[in-house]
């Protein structure tokens, strides 16, 4: 199993360090998760403790609909693009409910093999308002460019070129992991 020492250091300290909520998963066995930030343990209320090494499937809770986790799976499971947006209900570890968008992106090594998901999560539950959006877009962008730097620095390179997602809410970045940095 992949384990945080697998993950180039200054990719694991600038997910640590980003002010936006990002948690990176496995792709083998059930999609553990290896880091999640600060910002990641704040909008759950969940610590990093509790949450590394299992899905992300425990923020779901009563009133998260099947329609809503199906998207979820199948792209965790290998099906679809190899980036996407993810609108669900989530739960806090305290039971408050939040409308969460995911937008996940793939790592993949050189040979095309995914060995990562990159996830970035937002509250959109009181931040539907234009302006905020925006704040969020920006944030986002800023996360990109960096990620994408580091990226370039071990051996990661862009996979395919960034879209536009959700009217401009997010870029997600295709990366791919170099095996010869392992």
């Amino acid at each position: 199993m992949i384990n945080q020492l697998d993950l180039p250091p200054a990719l694991h300290d600038y997910i640590k360090k980003s002010g936006v909520a990002l948690a990176l998963s496995a792709i083998q066995d059930d999609a553990p998760l290896l880091v999640v930030n600060e910002a990641f343990c704040g909008m759950t209320g969940y610590s990093e403790d509790e949450v590394v090494g299992h899905n992300c499937r425990f923020l779901q809770g009563p009133d998260t609909t099947d329609s809503a986790r199906q998207p979820l799976h199948d792209f965790v499971h290998g099906n679809g693009g190899d980036s996407g947006r993810f609108p669900i209900l989530n739960y806090r570890k305290d039971g408050s409910a939040f409308h969460n968008y995911v937008f996940m992106s793939r790592l993949k090594d050189t040979g095309g093999q995914p060995q990562f998901i990159l996830a970035s999560q937002f509250d959109m539950t009181t931040a539907l308002k234009r302006s905020q959006i925006s704040l969020n877009d920006e944030k986002l962008q800023d996360v990109l460019s960096d990620v994408g730097q580091i990226g370039r620095e071990f051996g990661l390179a862009m996979m395919g070129s960034a879209g536009l997602l959700a009217d401009s809410i997010a870029l997600m970045a295709k990366l791919t992991f170099d095996d010869s940095q392992r």
